[in-house]
């Protein structure tokens, strides 16, 4: 897969409060781990850098002011649950010789014909962990789903690995799965008027006015003498 190219700058700025001051000056906090070395602190352009910081990210080449390079995983990207705005990013050093996990998106290509017929289509996972080496990272991994009817589902076990990559994700993991729509019995029953809402939704009426008889029904007429 090719690698991005993203400039990154090392940085002094610990603490709560100068975090802040560093985003607010348009940057990204980051940390570098790298074999068991010492973490090395970096500050990532915000403008330069979001916009490459998605899941789909696996690798990255960061390049450094004095012209070293560093082939890197992003680990973690923490987000504000608001805003979704970086707060801070941790990068895994890598090696071309060493295999490590990287999470893969899943396609799903097809229309299920579960959902020609009326049922719906759920996706629990769009991405799966798998193992190799950094230049065996498939972009993604796709799947047929258009013989899926309803009741059908695939698992992560029903995926074929590309070559040299390995499954890590436990096989019985549920990906996709194609179901009828459910009619709930309260929607399938009448709506039955309970008794004495019948007379609170009666009409109100004006004071000394009485209700018309019920339709089909004809007044007593008065007895002569009375």
């Amino acid at each position: 897969m090719a690698m991005i190219k993203l400039q990154a700058e090392p940085r002094d700025e610990t603490g709560t409060r100068e975090m802040h001051r560093l985003r607010n000056s348009g940057y990204i906090p980051a940390n570098l781990y790298s074999h068991g070395q010492p973490s090395t602190l970096l500050k990532l352009n915000t403008a330069t850098w979001s916009k490459h910081l998605t899941d789909q990210l696996n690798l990255v080449t960061i390049e450094f002011p004095d012209g070293e390079n560093q082939i890197a995983a992003p680990r973690e990207i923490q987000r504000d649950p608001l805003t979704q705005d970086i707060l801070h990013v941790d990068f895994l050093g890598v090696r071309m010789d060493e295999k490590i996990e990287f999470n893969v998106k899943i396609d799903f290509e097809g229309i299920p014909e579960g959902v020609k017929e009326g049922g719906v289509r759920s996706i629990a996972s769009e991405y799966v962990t798998v193992s190799c080496f950094p230049t065996d990272v498939p972009e993604s991994i796709s799947i047929d789903i258009s013989e899926l009817r309803i009741g059908d589902g695939l698992s992560a076990r029903d995926l074929t690995m590309p070559e040299n990559v390995e499954l890590v994700t436990d096989p019985a993991v549920n990906l996709i799965s194609v179901s009828a729509i459910r009619i709930s019995e309260e929607d399938l029953e009448p709506t039955v008027v309970a008794e004495g809402e019948e007379a609170e939704a009666a009409e109100v009426l004006p004071e000394g006015e009485e209700a018309p008889p019920p339709e089909g029904t004809a007044e007593k007429p008065e007895e002569e003498g009375e």
